[in-house]
């Protein structure tokens, strides 16, 4: 059960991962072309955030809960690396309502307006807290694997 349980962890964050790095560098060429075609961008990635995200979040959750409270005490929720876990998946939550969903919505309504300040500046918080939220994932990913503080 337990090497399930850390098949299925692991895919909710590869899934996450994945996600974020395709949206990073698809982003520049999709999100830049203006118009339409970046209105539908920024619409499928918001699709992604319901879709995607939400499922490979509450995947990561489940499953990390389940491989801590059965593994016999090898692992407990005090862990740095398991507390590091849930503290980045609480803040990709936070990123994903606060930034990501209302900053992708401004983005496909300013693209279809033709707004291009109010899509730069979309783009650029899309952007830098993309990088942010992929840097925050992946070291997340190392904490799991090094299983800091244990």
């Amino acid at each position: 059960m337990r090497d399930f349980l850390l098949f299925l962890h692991i895919l909710g964050a590869g899934t996450w991962l994945g996600a974020n790095v395709a949206q990073i560098v698809s982003s520049s060429t999709m999100g830049g072309s203006g118009g339409l075609i970046a209105a539908a961008w920024y619409r499928t990635s918001l699709t992604l955030g319901r879709y995607v995200y939400g499922p490979a979040g509450i995947l990561i959750i489940a499953t990390g809960i389940f491989l801590v409270t059965t593994s016999d005490g090898a692992f407990e929720f005090s862990d740095l690396f398991v507390t590091i876990g849930f503290v980045v998946v609480i803040i990709g939550i936070v990123l994903g309502i606060t930034v990501f969903g209302r900053q992708g919505m401004a983005a496909a309504d300013a693209a279809e307006r033709g707004d291009t300040s109010v899509l730069q500046r979309a783009r650029g918080r899309l952007a830098g807290f993309g990088v942010l939220d992929t840097l925050l994932v992946a070291f997340t990913i190392y904490a799991m694997v090094a299983k800091l503080g244990s």
